[in-house]
């Protein structure tokens, strides 16, 4: 049963009619309309955000589909990100993957929807990978009968995919479906997202209709040329009544050809059970229906179907007419001509060309009509050629009132020969050429296709790169641009004078130039001029061109590049100009052959002022991909010039742009000058990641070292990567970093191997993985070196061992446990703590390396130490005691810096050794077994940096986050705290100063809570593993800089153990903008962590939690602060049971109830005192803005 809203009670033929029959649009609620008013031109969209909009999932199996966001899953195979917002955050339908081993179908329905226009629209964004699925399908159900409106095997692109299909005009009530068919050899990962359904409401009745527009019998106006063209724009056909459209001469193939006639090619048919190509048409025009018939050409490739119509004399007075609808599908190859072929006095004329249509249209059927005025008695000559693969099809030959049958046979019979020579000439045409089919001809040369428009010159007139672009559109061919429109406008070669702007973009000539004019289309609205296959491109090519745009804020202008399917937004006209031309210049950069370019526009042409759009002057400069200049062979860049020989690649609409420092962006060569610079968000880009790559090099030498500077900083910022590339081999990977690295630059070395043969050649590519959209990455001061680099300040070991070496015997060794078989090693490492990462392994047990015998992992020489260091890493010790790990500095002797021998387990935990060396040195690892099986140690995540160690748990931030984690954690929302100092530039907002040293200069640990959305989501940042403790004091000062009266943000205190996390403060002050101290004393039984958490309170707002100078005093009990800090107090912040009471009801509480109550998933085993009945935490003191609660409080004793 249809809910009908009582407010309105509109007729249940109303409701979901893609008409807002109601004032607030209440009646198209139901199918995902949440707008309140819908003009013709805003489409029906569902973006899934709200709610499903009526779609139903009706699969018959497990295999279903649901409504889903990407960071609901850990692991998910589906999208990393919805296609309305681009984050993890936005929602759309999936279908997930299901085990089962037999055949099934998800299959999601729409609510019902109601009477569809003509030129009615659907679009929707889906997203899935070849492996994933077998078979996608579109259909529409109305009646008894289902038309499939789309299905594709693939394969399909990365990411999210956009699929337009035109339904046709439906009569009454209607279901569309989206349906996933998976098989026992596909994972069946599939989303959908952002349906809209455009113009597809019928005209509303109007009391009176513009001048000239027919008002229908249900007061719906249309306009004069949608009389008689064989479409219900009505709603009731009085449009098509056969009263007004008797005088006419109709072909709809129902029943036959009618008066037209064929040579040969074309064939009648039908779609049901007729599917002989994939690229045939599901239904025909007419009818819109499988069973409704239709011609298509069925000449093989190289050779032309004609259809010719019966002889014509057109009025003198009014013009002779034809509309018709066409179909191109399957082949960019395919081309549909129309012909007109004049009588003479005495012979046949030259057929002349009035229509041309070529490519890829979809499964459209395409409306168009030429206006014929001849003197002579005339044919019409339809003509298709169809390319491998491809279909050209033909319905509803309308032929007007004007155009008056010829009927004298003489006449008929004499003219037969034009059509007949037409139909021949492709094929004798192929006999007298000297070259192949495709080929060009020029002197003694034919040049194939693929070097066609390949920006190298092979004729001596330079005719194979004519039509490839370049043009001032004064010849008729364009420079090779075709209009491929298939709606209302159309781009045209015109003549300046005919159009403002009153000049062409040359003011001493008036000329033509390209632009937008009414096409009879009746599809899609926006116009689109295509250029031929291009390609392949250099990294400096551009294209330059002089542009005019003036509409109002739904028109635009842009360029796109469409390759290997995807259509990628290279140049948007930036907004309405009401000045004439505009100079503009696009980087295209290098691509691979083929690749098109395409204008496209969109302008109302009948709307309020002199909207326009048009282009001219268009010349591609420096695409040769075979010139190169001194800078492509300059590896070596600090971008100050240009980019020198890198160059962004264009597999996806994510780009690395060369900048200018500004605002919050800062390079590192001056602080002022220019980097390259990743943003996601500028402009917004669906495409997860970027490709910076450098010209093919030539190495000179076995070994080179390539030191660079980057930038990863913000809280969802993703994975930079290092590759080399080698012709015929796969990239390897040479280097990557994930998660912010902190508001600073940092230097990376890696040495690069080369083979000394002939013909070698290699690329460098870094490549940038973004995680969502907050965070920007940044690149700089790029140098090559002959010889290998020092030893990596930072090892993760998830991309090499870093040139460590592991002596003799081999025993470390580098793994994963992706794979769940690893013989012995932690389930997980520690850059990632997932089974995918990578760590150093060696087997203690006796059978490999016998009681006492040593096991050494050698690092490469490190440079020479200007100031002490500290080294960090973290390792794993085997629950069965492996032994001892020792560490030695080696310079000029050998020196031991520490020795670890107990505390195995499960756990990863911080080693830290102080570091001073004033010559060339090596770190070695050495591994002494202890002679038991099944024993092992491991290591990861290496890391040298300036200064002393921090004790444990201890940071005062000034030269990175110490040992405290901030690994971006995918249940919490994947974000990460970040670090950095008030002094650097910044575009998140951060306190004025630090604590430690009062200055803008000092560093501190921020989150900016704003980013995490709603959804309960938080940060984390976590100590290293501290050891069981009786009574330890933490200490530490946060900022909260958050709008008065406005605060949402929250700071929690949690310690973790394995048996789960608790609660042990929340920020209760009130205090804003100041640093504020607190201090917690805690005892635990079990080694446990520490974490700073930063979550939401409500909504977003704007504003930074800090943390700085953090202090774990273990074993130590916290102490009253001094009397001289009593300015600083602040009210108690207790836990969250019992948050925001005053310190004597906090005392009354915890005395009535013996303990706390505590916001927790299990408890950790903290100690208890032998005196208390409470099973709670009662010896964990809080010291909450400097106030300490007194022992009693919690123990008798």
């Amino acid at each position: 049963m249809t809910w009908v809203p009582s407010h309105c009670r509109s007729p249940i033929e109303a409701v979901c009619n893609f008409v807002c029959d109601c004032g607030d649009c209440s009646d198209e609620a139901l199918c995902g309309f949440h707008g309140t008013s819908a003009a013709p031109s805003i489409p029906f969209t569902c973006s899934f955000e709200q709610d499903s909009c009526g779609w139903q999932d009706i699969s018959t199996s497990g295999y279903s589909w649901l409504r889903d966001r990407a960071g609901a899953v850990l692991d998910s195979p589906g999208p990393r990100s919805d296609h309305t917002h681009g984050t993890d955050l936005g929602w759309y339908m999936a279908v997930g993957t299901h085990h089962g081993k037999e055949a099934s179908t998800a299959t999601l329905r729409s609510p019902v929807m109601r009477e569809a226009a003509p030129s009615c629209e659907l679009r929707l964004w889906y997203h899935t990978a070849s492996r994933d699925v077998a078979e996608l399908r579109l259909e529409l159900t109305h009646g008894v009968e289902t038309v499939t409106l789309w299905q594709s095997s693939g394969p399909w692109g990365p990411g999210w995919q956009e699929l337009a299909v035109n339904t046709g005009r439906v009569q009454g009530d209607f279901k569309v479906t989206f349906s996933a068919t998976r098989n026992a050899t596909h994972r069946s990962a599939v989303a959908l997202d952002d349906v809209e359904f455009r113009d597809c409401g019928l005209p509303i009745p109007q009391a009176s209709c513009p001048l000239g527009h027919h008002h229908c019998q249900n007061k719906a106006c249309v306009e004069p040329h949608q009389l008689c063209d064989g479409e219900d724009n009505c709603g009731d056909r009085s449009d098509e009544d056969p009263l007004i459209c008797s005088h006419n001469m109709a072909t709809d193939f129902e029943t036959g050809l009618g008066p037209w006639n064929q040579l040969e090619g074309w064939t009648r048919n039908y779609s049901a059970g007729s599917m002989m190509t994939p690229a045939w048409p599901h239904r025909d025009h007419s009818r819109n229906s499988a069973y409704g018939f239709f011609l298509v050409s069925m000449a093989k490739p190289g050779t032309t179907a004609v259809l010719f119509s019966p002889e014509f004399q057109a009025s003198v007075s009014y013009n002779c007419s034809l509309t018709f609808y066409y179909y191109l599908h399957g082949s960019e190859a395919s081309r549909f001509q129309l012909f007109l072929l004049a009588q003479g006095l005495t012979t046949p004329q030259d057929p002349v060309l009035l229509r041309s249509h070529h490519g890829e249209l979809g499964t459209a059927w395409v409306r168009d009509r030429v206006d014929i005025q001849s003197v002579h008695p005339f044919r019409i000559l339809l003509a298709g050629e169809t390319g491998p693969g491809g279909i050209v099809g033909l319905d509803d030959l309308i032929m007007s009132n004007y155009c008056r049958l010829v009927s004298d046979v003489s006449i008929l019979q004499s003219s037969r020969s034009g059509p007949e020579a037409l139909a021949l000439r492709s094929q004798t045409s192929i006999k007298r050429e000297a070259c192949k089919p495709g080929h060009l001809s020029c002197g003694e040369l034919c040049v194939p296709p693929e070097q066609l428009c390949d920006f190298q010159q092979q004729c001596a007139e330079g005719e194979d790169e004519h039509k490839c672009g370049t043009t001032d559109f004064e010849s008729a061919s364009a420079g090779g641009w075709e209009d491929i429109s298939v709606g209302k406008l159309q781009w045209q070669r015109v003549e300046a004078q005919n159009r403002k702007p009153a000049k062409d973009a040359n003011p001493d000539i008036p000329g033509h130039f390209l632009s937008l004019q009414k096409a009879w289309g009746q599809l899609r609205s926006e116009a689109r001029a295509l250029t031929p296959s291009l390609g392949p491109s250099g990294p400096r090519c551009e294209l330059h061109m002089a542009y005019c745009f003036h509409s109002h804020p739904q028109g635009f202008l842009a360029l796109v590049v469409v390759e290997n399917g995807f259509r990628e937004l290279v140049w948007q006209a930036p907004s309405s100009s009401i000045g004439d031309w505009t100079v503009e210049k696009v980087l295209l950069g290098a691509r691979h052959r083929p690749f098109q370019l395409e204008f496209v526009g969109l302008v109302d042409l009948d709307g309020p002022g002199q909207q326009r759009a048009g282009v001219d002057n268009v010349t591609m400069r420096d695409c040769n991909p075979t010139v190169t200049t001194e800078s492509d062979q300059e590896v070596s860049c600090n971008f100050e010039r240009d980019s020198c020989s890198w160059h962004t690649d264009h597999l996806t609409d994510a780009h690395w742009h060369r900048v200018k420092s500004h605002g919050s962006k800062y390079d590192h060569t001056t602080g002022q000058g220019f980097f390259m610079f990743l943003d996601p968000t500028d402009p917004l880009a669906r495409g997860q990641g970027a490709m910076l790559l450098t010209r093919p090099q030539v190495p000179l030498v076995p070994k080179e070292c390539l030191s660079f500077w980057y930038h990863l900083y913000g809280p969802q910022i993703g994975t930079l990567r290092l590759a080399i590339r080698k012709d015929g081999e796969e990239d390897t990977l040479l280097w990557s970093r994930s998660g912010t690295h902190g508001n600073r630059w940092h230097q990376a070395w890696v040495t690069l191997h080369h083979q000394l043969e002939a013909n070698t050649k290699y690329q460098l590519l870094f490549e940038g993985l973004r995680n969502g959209y907050h965070g920007t990455m940044g690149l700089d001061d790029l140098a090559v070196r002959p010889g290998p680099c020092w030893a990596p300040k930072s090892c993760s070991f998830e991309d090499s061992d870093c040139g460590f070496s592991a002596g003799g015997l081999g025993l470390w060794k580098r793994q994963g446990n992706a794979s769940g078989h690893a013989l012995w090693g932690p389930w997980t490492d520690h850059t990632t703590e997932t089974a995918q990462g990578h760590y150093m392994v060696v087997d203690t047990s006796p059978s490999v390396l016998p009681k006492g015998h040593v096991a050494s992992l050698t690092s490469e020489e490190h440079q020479p130490l200007t100031q002490p260091a500290c080294l960090t890493f973290w390792y794993h010790l085997s629950l069965h005691n492996p032994g001892t790990l020792r560490v030695h500095v080696e310079e000029s002797t050998r020196r031991q810096e520490l020795s670890i021998s107990a505390r195995g387990g499960f756990t990863w935990r911080l080693g830290s050794v102080n570091v001073q060396a004033e010559q060339a040195w090596r770190l070695v690892f050495e591994a002494v077994a202890a002679g038991v099986e099944h024993s092992y140690m491991a290591l990861d995540d290496l890391l040298l940096r300036d200064g002393p160690c921090a004790q444990p748990g201890s940071c005062d931030f000034e030269s990175g986050l110490c040992g405290w984690s901030h690994l971006a954690r995918p249940s919490l929302g994947g974000y990460s705290w970040d670090w950095s100092s008030a002094a650097t530039p910044s575009r998140y907002p951060m306190p004025t100063v630090d604590h430690t040293l009062g200055t803008e200069a000092g560093h501190f640990a921020f989150f900016e809570t704003s980013m995490l959305g709603p959804g309960g989501r938080a940060a984390w940042l976590r100590s290293e593993p501290l050891p069981a403790t009786t009574a330890s004091c933490l200490r530490f000062w946060y900022y909260a800089g958050f709008p008065e009266h406005f605060y949402k943000g929250e700071l929690r205190v949690l310690l973790s153990c394995t048996q789960g996390q608790l609660a042990v403060w929340e920020q209760g002050s009130h205090l804003r903008h100041q640093w504020v101290q607190v201090q917690i004393e805690l005892s635990n039984s079990e080694e446990f962590q520490i974490v700073f958490e930063a979550t939401l309170g409500g909504q977003p707002a704007l504003g930074p939690i800090a943390l700085d100078d953090v202090e774990y005093l273990a074993g130590q009990r916290c102490r009253l602060p001094a009397s001289g800090q009593g300015e600083m107090a602040a009210p108690v912040s207790v836990p969250a049971a019992v948050g925001g009471a005053l310190l004597l009801s906090v005392f009354l509480v915890l005395l009535s109830l013996g303990g706390w109550h505590w916001l927790r998933k299990q408890h950790c085993p903290f100690q208890r005192s032998t005196d208390t009945a409470t099973s709670s935490f009662n010896n964990i003191l809080f010291s909450a803005d400097q106030v300490t609660l007194p022992e009693s409080i919690t123990s008798s004793s």
